[in-house]
Order: C-alpha cells, then sequence, then structure tokens
C-alpha cells in the first residue's frame, strides 16, 4: 500500500510496468554532459593524490608480500620508482629535499617516467590510471615490479573487477616483449601487479583486500619450479566503502578517508601529517581540495535525484541505469534505498 508521499512522488512501486518509455532527451544529455565533466575531473583529482609515492607505498605494503617486512617510508624513498636508486631530491625544485624531514615522508615526490598508454594494433589502446615501477626489495637481485593502480567508482559495473585486473596485467605482460625481452627470451619477463582501488562498495565488501596469484600445484610427482619463476602476475583489489574509515589495516584507513565525503579538508590533511606520517606538499594539498570540492558522494546525489525522477516518470531501470552511467545493480540498490526512506 502506497502512503500519501509516495502517491504525490510519483511511487516506486507503482511505475514498474509503464511499458518502454524512453529516457527525455534533454535529460539523457544532461547526465552525459555532467557526468562526463565531473567524473573527468574528479578522477583526474584522484589519480594525481594517489600517485604520491607515500600513498603508493601505503597500498604497495598491504597488497603484497614482498613489501610486508618493509616500513611504508623505506618503501617510498628506496623502492618506487623503476629504477635502482633512493630518490632523495624533490621532483619539484621549489619544495625542500627529503632530508630536511627525517622521519616524514617527502610528499612530492610523484610517479612520473613512461607512457600510461599500451598499444596494440589488434586490441586498441588500454589507458591505466597510475603506472609505474617499484623494485622487490628480497629477491636480492635488482628485479622490477610494474605496477598499474585503477581507481574505480563503482565496484559493480557489469563484470567481475578481478577480471578486468587480469586483463591489464595481461597486456602488461606482453606489452614487455620488444623492451624488455625478445624473441625467446622469456626468463626475461618480469612481474606485474595490477591493483584496484573501488572507493564505492556496498557494507558487505566495503574494508576489504582481495588477492588473485598463480599459484603451483603440484599433482604427481616432488618437483617444485622456482616461485619467481611463476609468480609473474597479480591483481589485488582494495574495496573502502563506509567502513574503511575505521578499518586495521593502513591502506584502506588512509584511501577511505581521502575519498570519504564526510571529512573535511582540515580534517583530511591533519589525517595525512598527524596519522600516516606524509610531509603534506602543495601537490597534495591541491589534490585533497580538489577531491572535496569534486566530492563523487555530492555528484552521485544529484544523480541519485535524476534517477528517482526519471523512475517516477515510469523510464525502465535498463534505460536510467545506461543514461546514467551505472550499473543496473547500483540503479536497483539506490531505488531500494530511496523506497525504505519514502516507506519511514
Amino acid at each position: 500500500m502506497d502512503t500519501p508521499r509516495q502517491k504525490k512522488s510519483g511511487g516506486l512501486s507503482d511505475n514498474r510496468n509503464r511499458g518502454t518509455a524512453a529516457v527525455p532527451t534533454e535529460i539523457a544529455q544532461n547526465l552525459k554532459v555532467a557526468d562526463e565533466d565531473a567524473a573527468f575531473k574528479y578522477d583526474n583529482a584522484a589519480r594525481n593524490l594517489v600517485a604520491e609515492k607515500p600513498i603508493l607505498a601505503y597500498i604497495l605494503k598491504s597488497a603484497l608480500d614482498e613489501y610486508k617486512e618493509c616500513s611504508v617510508q623505506e618503501i617510498a624513498e628506496r623502492f618506487i620508482e623503476g629504477t635502482p636508486k633512493v630518490a632523495d631530491t624533490a621532483v619539484y625544485p621549489d619544495h625542500p629535499d627529503r632530508s630536511d624531514n627525517p622521519g616524514m615522508m617527502d610528499g612530492d615526490d610523484k610517479i612520473e617516467g613512461f607512457s600510461t598508454a599500451d598499444k596494440s594494433q589488434r586490441d586498441g589502446t588500454v589507458y591505466y590510471d597510475i603506472r609505474f615501477l617499484a623494485v622487490l626489495p628480497q629477491s636480492g637481485e635488482l628485479a622490477e615490479v610494474f605496477v598499474n593502480v585503477e581507481i574505480q567508482n563503482d565496484d559493480t559495473p557489469g563484470y567481475a573487477i578481478p577480471k578486468r585486473g587480469i586483463y591489464y596485467a595481461s597486456r602488461m605482460i606482453s606489452s614487455q616483449r620488444g623492451t624488455i625481452f625478445k624473441n625467446q627470451e622469456y626468463g626475461k619477463i618480469k612481474k606485474v601487479v595490477s591493483i584496484w582501488i573501488c572507493e564505492d562498495s556496498a557494507i558487505s565488501r566495503s574494508d576489504t583486500i582481495n588477492r588473485y596469484a598463480f599459484t603451483e600445484e603440484c599433482l604427481r610427482g616432488d618437483f617444485h619450479e622456482k616461485k619467481q619463476d611463476y609468480d609473474l602476475m597479480t591483481v589485488v583489489v582494495l574495496r573502502l566503502g563506509d567502513k574503511g574509515e575505521k578499518s586495521k589495516d593502513d591502506a584502506i584507513r588512509l584511501l577511505s578517508k581521502m575519498f570519504s565525503d564526510s571529512l573535511g579538508y582540515d580534517e583530511k590533511i591533519d589525517a595525512l601529517h598527524d596519522e600516516f606520517k606524509i610531509s603534506v606538499s602543495r601537490e597534495i594539498d591541491k589534490g585533497v581540495l580538489s577531491m572535496c570540492n569534486l566530492s563523487m558522494g555530492v555528484y552521485n546525489k544529484g544523480k541519485m535525484e535524476m534517477a528517482y525522477e526519471l523512475y517516477g516518470m515510469g523510464i525502465p531501470v535498463e534505460k536510467i541505469a545506461s543514461a546514467a552511467q551505472v550499473s543496473i545493480e547500483t540503479l536497483k540498490e539506490w531505488l531500494a534505498n530511496r523506497e525504505e526512506m519514502l516507506v519511514k
């Protein structure tokens, strides 16, 4: 039975069988323009912030066993960059070098280096959000790890995130041919890691880290290959969500606070400096401010309201999801939450 408020608003339960009405052209166009503009600006700010070496160091420590015994500062200063040397000088010349701030990780070190585009004549171009080189600390040799980090606003985009991660990692492996190795020199293949940060996950999936990697299964006999000869591809998915800000994992907690809609600029800056011991450079400060101004929470609320309006007009969920550029599962969660609020 509909409440008076539901009837007045068009109701959520009385509009599910209204035919195949199309999303009004003007609304669809406004959604598309707003989506492209806001998403581009927000994603750019998020990538720039996460690309700071101290933040990547927290991610590597949580995601890979190779860095488990290293301090975050050691990872940031020694193992991220792709060349076997310590980066002691700030990237931006008008900022102090790391040696001027003992005990604090320099926030001026951003990953730069090779192109973030991986081209293939057959498969087209794959763009990585962040791609950098990292040195394995315990290998006994100067092996390099290729890592890409992808930021997802929706962890249910219509496919399983690990599948896309495996595809990206595979492309990073194949792109080594002609650069890292030639012809039959497969022994030179370097490990690749594909890390996915899902900032907006359902409560049941939030505050979780899942890792997918090759393992050896000896089906007969007692022969074993060296682990470094098959452990060449790893996919890691970090899901933040509502429980992330109180996580016991440092990377989840750090990222959750940076992506939080409830924390303000000052609180985020204080967390970086006091809790995570990261020296806040001009670039980090700019990134945090931009993300606060372009909050995806605020942006998604606008999309939600538009979705509610379209649903009230009898537009099928498939068309609304397509216009809003979200998965049907995400849209249904929005509508279910809305219906609960109206009933209350």
